[in-house]
């Protein structure tokens, strides 16, 4: 029953029923493509692009993955250390496209249940969200505050009037410090920034990627432990405000690169490959 519910749920609600509501389920459609310019093989990818089991609120209740190709696909589905659903894809042969297609329903209840905190409250720092003295600076210059959330919502207030967000001005490898720098990117930079001004005064965050529902692209935010209230709660620095039901997890990590939706490997002297992404969210139900 739950897989029919796949193809047959009706989109009967658009995005601002969401706002204020206390539960909702979602079908999502999506599509990962992949056209060469001449055959390659030994293809590798990894996709994480279905929304982890349970996270919070949320819970994925059904999902089915499919591979298009002309050849044989290996799949292999598994759970690395932050929790997240991986697809590992092999494929021996593409002769011109490929397509990966998940579908998933979701559901998500306003409780007071929150995401599971991670195993140390000590902050983490990668490449991509290391703070600099600028971003030290900064932060700092929002005064000291005993409440760690109070905290948050200041910085995340400061990052959004700071930034303007723009695309074709960064990619996925750029930092935090050169984001800052910048004072503009989009919402997987404004992630990365705030992360760094956290850690920068011993705040504990991660980055989070998924959906806000009505939007076309993927979306970037964050989340925040409070250790002594021992609450997670979700920030979206990009929108200025903390994350509701028009947000779906797909996974969570340290920075971009650990929850990247697709990344991989293959053998093809010469060729290139286009990468294509289609994604649909229907809204079955809102109460």
């Amino acid at each position: 029953m739950r897989d029919e519910l796949l193809e047959s749920l009706p989109s009967a609600y658009d995005r601002e029923a969401l706002i204020g509501a206390s539960r909702a389920a979602y079908v999502i459609h999506q599509t990962v493509g992949y056209e060469y310019t001449k055959p390659v093989s030994d293809l590798r990818q990894r996709l994480v692009i279905l929304p982890r089991e349970r996270h919070g609120d949320q819970q994925r209740l059904v999902h089915r993955f499919n591979v298009r190709a002309q050849g044989e696909a290996r799949i292999r589905t598994r759970t690395d250390r932050f929790g997240n659903t991986i697809v590992n894809a092999s494929v021996p042969t593409v002769e011109h496209t490929i397509e990966f297609q998940t579908r998933a329903l979701v559901i998500r209840t306003s409780t007071d249940g929150h995401p599971p905190p991670w195993n140390s409250a000590a902050p983490t720092q990668t490449r991509l969200t290391t703070a600099d003295e600028a971003i030290r600076q900064a932060a700092r210059s929002l005064g000291t505050s005993r409440d760690l959330l109070e905290t948050a919502d200041a910085i995340c207030e400061l990052i959004h009037s700071s930034f303007t967000y723009a695309h074709d001005v960064t990619t996925v490898h750029t930092t935090a410090a050169q984001a800052w720098q910048l004072r503009s990117g989009v919402c997987q930079d404004m992630a990365h920034v705030m992360i760094a001004m956290c850690a920068s005064l011993g705040i504990c965050a991660r980055y989070v990627s998924g959906h806000l529902v009505g939007d076309g692209a993927s979306h970037a935010w964050i989340e925040v432990l409070d250790p002594v209230r021992r609450v997670v709660v979700a920030i979206d620095p990009t929108h200025r405000r903390h994350t509701d039901l028009r947000y779906i997890t797909t996974a969570t990590g340290r920075d971009y690169r650990d929850v990247a939706p697709t990344s991989g490997t293959y053998t093809g002297h010469g060729s290139r490959g286009t990468l294509r992404i289609s994604k649909v969210i229907r809204l079955a139900e809102v109460d």
